[in-house]
């Protein structure tokens, strides 16, 4: 679902921007798109009711990702509001205009595709997606994270 849809509780649309300024503090320069989904029938019936997602357009000089767009969903056990819901996975997806490059999942921390990031950019988007899955932990609880969590 659309970042902007699940930004329900005022925890919920804080870990929402919190997600967005930890991606644009690592990759500079990218803007967010709190709502990638179009909001047609068809679209939103295919969507994950649990999740959040949302996009990030890279600047030309951002290349060392091998896409200009990253989509991002963080996906929950259950309705966010409940009390026990639990952050189950994150996903990520990079694109260039005509197709996708890429995919990254927390279920086995590997990046795979037809044109992956370098090496060094898999680690770096491998700690900012750890620094969100501690973000979500506790979807509805608000934890400070380290500011000095990115390195």
């Amino acid at each position: 679902m659309n970042a902007t849809t699940q930004a329900i509780s005022p925890e919920l649309a804080s870990k929402i921007a919190s997600l967005a300024v930890l991606f644009r503090r690592e990759f500079s320069g990218s803007t967010v798109d709190l709502c990638p989904w179009v909001d047609d029938e068809e679209t939103q019936s295919a969507l994950d009711p649990y999740s959040i997602d949302l996009s990030f357009y890279l600047p030309k000089q951002i290349g060392n990702l091998s896409c200009r767009c990253i989509l991002i969903e963080v996906h929950f056990s259950e309705d966010l509001l409940l009390p026990y819901c639990q952050l189950q996975t994150i996903e990520a997806y990079g694109y260039t205009c005509t197709q996708q490059e890429w995919q990254f999942s927390t279920d086995d921390w590997r990046f795979v595709g037809s044109s992956i990031p370098n090496i060094e950019s898999q680690v770096r988007f491998s700690k900012l997606v750890s620094c969100i899955s501690e973000l979500f932990a506790h979807p509805n609880q608000v934890k400070l994270l380290d500011r000095d969590a990115l390195g």
